[in-house]
């Protein structure tokens, strides 16, 4: 079968959800139904938000593995498609890599940086001239999916810079929003899929009575750790944009540079830019006349190594924002945004990433990377 790979096309057997042509395969895959089941047996209402969750969950599960058996197998079939990673029982070999792709214990392609995951895809696959991510979800709501795209292409763009960076996204007849989808996608719409017989055969399934496992054979197919990528390390990169940020000394911060399309694909990426740190004292110089009680508190409160982290986030209108995170002593670790007299405080997660990225820059900052309260006034006003 010879197609154009912008056109794309849904094959039938897709379209339809055929699990009758994947023979038993969808039942080597490991599904987590132990709760499901034990709330069926509870007779839980199942128009419960509990149940629907769990309910749901499952679903999702069935759905990406079954579009996962039947796209190998359109893969194979189509010429265009010159590469396709291989995950699942598909493939056996596990690495516990600190910087690079690999195939993770829940059977997903994952990248790492530093031995944390960055980004994680259904699928990956390749013509002559682009890479395609896969994405697949029963998700009605759509929007949450179409914030994390852009991340995912933005990682791609700078590990594959000499390809097109496309998306395939793969929802079904109850998705919304499929007409602000941005143009690097290519929608698949399928039925939607009934697991009724599937979760009735999970309930008692015997792996050794099953069909043995198909593997699709074709030289296209390959392992995700062969791929050659350029090189991208997640905290050295933060170095890396803080030193330009920093570069001219006739400047505060590079404000042309923090605007550039080089850094544009970073904001994706990092969600926000780290340009620096001040202390208490320039902290109240700034916010000590704010009527919320609750910045009050952490003004007043003993900060960790008197540092208050500066970082700028781009909104999802373009603007840039100025954002501050500082760790109580032997406290929580604070997200501050201050826009005039709104003050929005939340906490961050332990095992996040800015959690991480903090306990990084705590010994990259210099007194150099000091900025005053006039500096961020400076900053506020340029930016």
């Amino acid at each position: 079968m010879k197609q154009q790979d912008n056109n794309l096309p849904i094959s039938e057997d897709i379209k339809s959800l055929n699990v009758n042509i994947l023979d038993d395969n969808i039942f080597h895959y490991d599904y987590n139904i132990r709760h499901l089941l034990k709330i069926q047996k509870s007779n839980m209402d199942v128009e419960s938000p509990e149940y629907i969750g769990t309910f749901s969950s499952f679903i999702g599960e069935v759905y990406e593995n079954v579009i996962y058996e039947l796209l190998i197998r359109y893969a194979a079939k189509n010429d265009y498609i010159t590469k396709f990673i291989v995950k699942g029982p598909h493939q056996d070999n596990h690495q516990n890599i600190k910087n690079g792709f690999l195939i993770d214990r829940k059977s997903q392609i994952v990248y790492k940086s530093g031995y944390k995951d960055i980004s994680e895809f259904d699928g990956l696959f390749f013509t002559k001239d682009s890479v395609y991510f896969v994405e697949s979800t029963i998700v009605k709501d759509t929007m949450s999916l179409r914030k994390r795209l852009k991340k995912k292409k933005s990682l791609l763009e700078i590990l594959f810079p000499k390809l097109k960076v496309k998306a395939l996204v793969i929802l079904s007849k109850e998705a919304t929003g499929l007409n602000v989808f941005p143009k690097y996608c290519t929608l698949w719409i399928t039925d939607i899929l009934d697991v009724t017989s599937i979760l009735e055969r999970l309930k008692s399934l015997d792996r050794s009575k099953c069909q043995e496992f198909v593997n699709i054979k074709h030289n296209k197919m390959t392992e995700v750790y062969n791929l050659e990528v350029s090189n991208f390390k997640y905290f050295a990169t933060i170095n890396w944009i803080l030193r330009k940020l920093k570069s001219n000394d006739n400047s505060v911060l590079d404000i042309d540079f923090l605007k550039s399309i080089d850094l544009e694909r970073y904001f994706d990426i990092y969600t926000k830019i780290f340009v620096g740190f001040t202390t208490t004292d320039e902290f109240k110089k700034l916010h000590s006349n704010t009527k919320d009680n609750s910045l009050k508190e952490i003004i007043n409160a003993k900060i960790q190594d008197d540092k208050y982290y500066i970082a700028i986030e781009k909104t999802h209108r373009g603007q840039f924002i100025i954002v501050y995170f500082t760790k109580i002593k032997n406290g929580k670790l604070k997200r501050i945004e201050i826009i005039g007299n709104k003050v929005s405080i939340a906490n961050k997660d332990a095992k996040g990433f800015t959690f991480s990225e903090i306990k990084y820059l705590k010994y990259v900052f210099k007194p150099y990377h000091k900025l005053e309260s006039t500096d961020i006034k400076s900053v506020i006003n340029l930016i």
